[in-house]
C-alpha cells in the first residue's frame, strides 16, 4: 500500500526549520567578530557555515511547502513564512557563492559590503521565523502587555482550565462497523485508509496525488463506506465536480482536500448538505470568491483558497 509520502516528508518541516536558523546566524556571528584582529582568522569559516545555512534552508523550505499543502494554515500568514524562506534559501545561496569567489585579503570596502547583505539577510531570517511562528502559537505570542489587567485575566483563564476535563463528543450518526472488505477494495486502488477510532468507525481516506485512478473506481468502495468516512484527501487527481458527485453521500465529512483538481463554484451544491463539515481545502482550483462565502455562511468553518477567484 503507498502511503502518502508528502505528508510524511512534510511533518519534518517542525525539525528542520532551526538548522537554517542556526547556520545563518553563526556566518553573521562569524563575518561579524573577524573585523577584530583577534578573531580574523573566523571570516574563513564564513563560506562553509553559509553553505551549510543554504542546505538546510532549501530543505526547510521544500519540507514546509509540502506541509502547507494540508491547507490547516492561515493563507495570509502561510504565503508570507512561505515565500520568506524562498528568499532567504536563494540569497544564503548567492552569499555564500560571493563569499566562495571573494579574494582572500578583499578591499575593505568589499568586505562591509557583504557584511551589509549578511545583515540584510539575519533580518529577514527573523521576519520569516515570526511568521512562522504566528502560524503555530497565534499572532500575538510576542505579547509584551504585562499590565495587571492582563494579569488577571491570566489568573481566571488558569481557573478554568483547572476543571474537570469533559471527554470529547463523537457524532452519533457514525455506524458502529463497516465491511472489512470495502477499506480492501479502497486499498487495492493505492488508496491510505487509516482507522481513526473502531466503534464507532471512523475513516481518514486519502488518494495519492496524481494516482491515475478514476472516481468510477472509487465511487462503489466510498458509497458503501459513506457514513464512517471523516477525513477524505482527493488532492490533484484531475477530478471534476460531475466526478466527485459521491460527495453528497457522505454525511460524517469533517475535512475535505480537493485542491489543484479542475473543479468550479458548482462544488459548492455537493458540500452544503454535509452539516459536519468543518474545513475545506480548495486551493489552486476555478472557485470563485461567491462559492466560498457560500461554504463559510453554510456552516464550514475553514475555506482556503489559495491560488483561486477567492483571494
Amino acid at each position: 500500500m503507498l502511503l502518502n509520502i508528502a505528508d510524511l516528508i512534510g511533518h519534518l518541516h517542525p525539525l528542520l526549520v532551526h538548522l537554517p536558523i542556526g547556520f545563518l546566524l553563526l556566518a553573521i556571528l562569524l563575518d561579524l567578530l573577524a573585523y577584530r584582529s583577534a578573531y580574523a582568522s573566523f571570516r574563513a569559516a564564513v563560506p562553509m557555515t553559509l553553505f551549510l545555512g543554504f542546505v538546510a534552508a532549501v530543505a526547510s523550505s521544500c519540507t514546509g511547502y509540502l506541509l502547507s499543502l494540508s491547507g490547516d494554515y492561515a493563507p495570509q500568514s502561510l504565503s508570507l513564512h512561505q515565500w520568506g524562506g524562498f528568499v532567504v534559501a536563494g540569497l544564503s545561496g548567492i552569499l555564500w557563492l560571493i563569499r566562495l569567489l571573494m579574494p582572500k585579503a578583499d578591499p575593505p570596502k568589499a568586505s562591509r559590503l557583504f557584511t551589509g547583505f549578511l545583515l540584510g539577510l539575519g533580518v529577514l531570517l527573523a521576519y520569516t521565523g515570526h511568521q512562522g511562528g504566528s502560524l503555530t502559537h497565534g499572532s500575538d505570542y510576542l505579547s509584551l502587555d504585562f499590565s495587571e489587567q492582563t494579569r488577571a485575566k491570566k489568573v481566571q483563564v488558569a481557573a478554568i482550565d483547572t476543571t474537570e476535563v469533559q471527554p470529547p463528543k463523537v457524532n452519533p450518526d457514525l455506524p458502529l462497523e463497516v465491511e472489512q472488505k470495502q477499506i480492501e477494495k479502497l486499498r487495492a486502488l493505492s488508496c491510505n485508509v487509516r482507522v481513526m477510532l473502531k466503534r464507532p468507525v471512523m475513516l481518514d481516506i486519502t488518494l495519492p496525488s496524481q494516482s491515475g485512478k478514476s472516481m468510477a473506481e472509487l465511487t462503489p468502495p466510498l458509497q458503501a463506506l459513506a457514513e464512517s468516512v471523516v477525513w477524505l484527501n482527493l488532492a490533484d487527481n484531475g477530478f471534476t465536480e460531475k466526478d466527485l458527485n459521491v460527495l453528497k453521500e457522505l454525511k460524517n465529512l469533517e475535512k475535505l482536500r480537493l485542491e489543484k483538481n479542475p473543479i468550479g463554484d458548482g462544488i459548492v451544491e455537493l458540500l452544503v448538505g454535509l452539516k459536519h463539515l468543518e474545513a475545506v481545502n480548495l486551493n489552486e482550483t476555478g472557485v470563485g470568491k461567491l462559492a466560498v462565502e457560500r461554504l463559510k455562511n453554510g456552516g464550514v468553518d475553514r475555506v482556503y483558497g489559495w491560488g483561486t477567484g477567492a483571494e
